[in-house]
């Protein structure tokens, strides 16, 4: 029993036991992140303004035609030019001398095709600038009098803007053409192309508008649009596409520095309400842009008479201020 006790309480040291440690372990490679793809930007619709800006005018070489009469101190001839891979017609009235000369363009308000002659609705405001030194080109659109067809899936107007800024290319082809004073003038729907012409192109530098339509294309879109299939084949009806007509509104793309515009309108205009106009001009210059707007008493949608002769008369001395002449 002695030696049981000492066994069990005598004062050796209990032997301590060694806690295995876990084997070590690698620590484990996160999964490589995938690259992201950039996925392509879809391409904005052709007849959105931003589009139209990055669109190249190349124009080409413009032809005079046959003469179709002289005028006081200007002769004025059939002209053609290449548009979007097809020949456009027009007229062009040239001042007497060698220039250069300034370039005023008309652009013409909508008419039929099958009831449009040649000159109508652009000689009137043209004419009378050619004879006192400017040269004066109006376009016949495409599809008028010998024009061909303007570029696939553009709304009518959209067509005529191109056409019209081709134009302007090809003038610099001509060497009686001053290209670095170029004007746009236009009467009713013409007014609607220089409206847009003028946020698109800075080679304009100058704009008189006749009466024009909205510069809210919706307006324009829900009062006459929608009764002409081509007009609205590639933009639709303004309640289907309001992000569409946004983008083609040149109200939405106003900024400083753009060509000053005068407004001419008589207060009898059974086509283009006064609001329209009035609304127009309050945004020109809520940004900036040179412009003043006269009405003319009684007068109607096409001017005649004395109101013709004034409005021509103020149209000129616009011009000439903002080209510097």
């Amino acid at each position: 029993m002695l030696l049981l006790t000492a066994a069990c309480t005598g004062g050796s040291t209990p032997v301590s036991r060694a806690t295995p440690h876990p084997a070590a372990t690698a620590p484990a490679t996160p999964a490589p992140e995938p690259t992201p793809t950039a996925q392509p930007t879809p391409p904005l619709p052709a007849y959105y303004l931003e589009s139209l800006r990055a669109r190249p005018y190349p124009g080409g070489a413009l032809h005079l035609e046959d003469e179709m009469f002289r005028g006081d101190g200007f002769t004025k001839y059939h002209m053609s030019w290449p548009s979007g891979g097809q020949t456009m017609t027009g007229t062009i009235s040239v001042p007497d001398g060698d220039g250069p000369f300034p370039v005023v363009v008309v652009n013409h308000g909508y008419i039929p095709a099958d009831r449009y002659w040649i000159g109508q609705d652009s000689g009137i405001f043209g004419d009378p600038l050619a004879a006192h030194g400017f040269i004066s080109v109006a376009p016949n659109w495409p599809g008028y009098s010998g024009s061909g067809p303007a570029p696939a899936g553009l709304p009518a107007i959209v067509g005529e803007v191109v056409t019209a800024l081709d134009l302007v290319s090809a003038m610099s082809t001509f060497p009686k053409a001053d290209t670095s004073r170029v004007a746009f003038i236009g009467h009713s729907n013409g007014g609607g192309v220089s409206e847009i012409a003028m946020v698109v192109d800075p080679r304009i530098k100058a704009v008189v508008l006749f009466a024009p339509v909205s510069t809210d294309m919706a307006d324009n879109g829900r009062k006459w649009w929608v009764n002409r299939p081509e007009a609205v084949a590639a933009i639709g009806r303004p309640e289907d596409n309001p992000e569409g007509y946004a983008h083609l509104s040149p109200r939405n793309y106003l900024a400083a520095g753009q060509p000053p515009a005068l407004f001419l309108q008589g207060t009898a205009d059974e086509d283009i309400p006064a609001s329209w106009t009035q609304a127009s001009y309050e945004a020109l210059r809520g940004h900036g842009i040179t412009t003043d707007l006269v009405w003319f008493p009684g007068a109607h949608h096409d001017m005649v008479g004395t109101d013709l002769a004034r409005a021509n008369e103020l149209s000129e001395a616009w011009i000439r201020k903002a080209l510097g002449l």
